[in-house]
Formats: C-alpha cells, structure tokens, sequence
C-alpha cells in the first residue's frame, strides 16, 4: 500500500463516517423517514470505508479498492454532503 493509498483510504473513512455522525444527529433532531433513509446510506458508505481501510492491513483481497475508486467514492461524499448543505 502506497502512501497515497493509505491517505485515500483514510479520508474516504474518515469523511463517511463524519457525513453519518451528521445525518444521524439531523435524524434525532426533525425525526423524518428521508433523513433515516440518508443516515443508513452513509451507515453503508462509512462500513465500506472502514472495510476498505481494514482490508490494507489485514490483507483481504475482497475489500480491495484502486485509489481511483476510492477517489470516486469520496466524490460522490462531497455531493452528498453539498446536497444536504443546500437544504
């Protein structure tokens, strides 16, 4: 694992799981389905993220990413968390 992989990795967990810590608090707060819904899609991303960052590690080739992977998935994160920021 390349440095630039580790810090990929490590940003894509990290990120997902502040954008769950968030959506799980707006949840608690107004109590609507739809951002249920949204908390349990970053609940994925962040299990993904810290399978993904684990799999360096402890060598499991099934959770193995490419960096421009990882990449795409911390794009699709910032539109996300762009999206529920424009609410």
């Amino acid at each position: 694992m390349t440095p630039l992989d580790l810090f990929l990795r490590a940003c894509f967990a990290g990120f997902s799981l502040i954008l769950l810590s968030v959506s799980v608090l707006a949840f608690k707060r107004y109590g609507e389905a739809r951002l249920g819904i949204v908390a349990v899609a970053f609940g994925v991303f962040s299990l993904v993220s810290i399978l993904t960052l684990a799999s360096g590690f402890l060598g499991w080739d099934a959770f193995e990413m490419s960096s421009y992977l990882i990449a795409l998935n911390i794009g699709i994160l910032l539109c996300l968390y762009l999206a529920m920021l424009k609410r």
